[in-house]
């Protein structure tokens, strides 16, 4: 993918949300160096990423986020004009963050949106596999095969290792006005296919 050209920068989107956690949640609802969803006030440990999860990249942004940690405030952002330009940042108390829409499995999406170093290190660290893609249009369906600590001047953080599995045709559920209603609809089609050609082999002489 010859013309995924992203600025990596000097030294949102709409829920659910995904997130990567190195240290775990404090209701022990999700371990320590896992990811997880948050739909609302509810948190649940993601293991998709160690299957494979669709990154729609064609629409991804990138951007600087200021987080002040208050319960139910989101956090500001100052989003890119592109991906192939980091602005200036702000000032000291914005990071580096991006925000992708991810299809996990089962016809549903969650959108990644994240400044944490860790999930900032191990996407860029992939970039050099999607400037590689087929630019055909398909997608990276990425993995997660583990994770390292990553040791800097103030502290530490742990980083998911991520990996580009193969490159796929953009999911129904990443395309533009899906709706869950589209998807049950579509998952019900064989099985109404079934049921027909099961009442059609039955004789009609036959009493129930």
């Amino acid at each position: 993918m010859a013309n995924f050209d992203m600025d990596q920068g000097a030294g949102g989107g709409e829920g659910p949300w995904l997130a990567w956690s190195a240290k775990g949640t404090d209701d022990g609802k999700v371990d320590p160096r896992n990811f997880y969803i948050r739909d609302g006030d509810a948190k649940t440990q993601f293991d998709g990423f160690k299957t494979g999860v669709v990154l729609d990249i064609a629409n991804m942004k990138t951007g600087w986020q200021k987080g002040e940690g208050a319960k139910g405030v989101a956090p500001e952002w100052k989003w890119n004009q592109s991906i192939s330009q980091m602005a200036q940042k702000p000032g000291e108390d914005y990071k580096k963050g991006f925000s992708i829409r991810c299809a996990v499995g089962g016809g549903k999406t969650a959108n990644w949106e994240q400044a944490a170093v860790g999930s900032w290190n191990a996407f860029t660290a992939i970039i050099p596999a999607l400037q590689a893609g087929p630019g055909d249009g398909s997608l990276p369906l990425i993995r997660m095969t583990g994770h390292k600590v990553e040791q800097f001047a103030k502290g530490s953080s742990v980083t998911p290792v991520l990996e580009v599995v193969k490159w796929v045709p953009r999911p129904d559920c990443l395309k533009e006005g899906f709706t869950m209603a589209q998807e049950d609809h579509k998952a019900a089609e064989p099985e109404k296919k079934v049921e027909a050609q099961a009442k059609a082999n039955v004789p009609d002489d036959v009493a129930f």
